[in-house]
């Protein structure tokens, strides 16, 4: 429920041009609850397409939070054959994508687009189209 009045909070206030703010440790958390979605196997059941889809050959993606401390705003990503998998912490990867985690989780979401870098505040360090595919692929769309 967190995620859905934050998400769709972000979305009334864009569509009345009001500034949303999303508390840092609110975004960071629902991040985790983000990737532990994308790679459970209820979204392999309800969404075979986009589980199929974000599988890969050990390809790495890192989202790091500019703005919160102690290594807690950092998630790396690799996609395997079987599927991706996710664990808290930063490690080395094909794609780094930093900034503040508002902003991760806007674009994680596709409420901001990755490549608006004014926009979000955020930067990209390595294969900016694996990041794009990742993107592309797990979008929440009714079937």
């Amino acid at each position: 429920m967190l995620n859905e009045a934050v998400v769709h909070g972000f979305d009334a206030a864009n569509a009345a041009n009001r500034p949303a703010d999303i508390d840092a440790d609110v975004a960071a958390a629902l991040i985790s609850n983000h990737l532990a979605m994308l790679t459970s196997l209820t979204w392999e059941m309800q969404r075979s397409e986009s589980a199929h889809a974000i599988r890969g050959t050990g390809q790495t993606l890192q989202w790091l939070a500019t703005d919160i401390a102690d290594g807690m705003g950092a998630w790396f990503v690799e996609r395997q054959p079987d599927g991706p998998t996710w664990q808290a912490g930063s490690r080395q990867a094909d794609v780094t994508v930093s900034g503040p985690a508002r902003s991760l989780l806007l674009a994680l979401t596709r409420r901001l687009p990755l490549s608006d870098h004014v926009a979000t505040d955020i930067s990209i360090d390595g294969d900016t189209d694996l990041a794009e595919h990742w993107l592309d692929n797990t979008a929440h769309v009714s079937g």
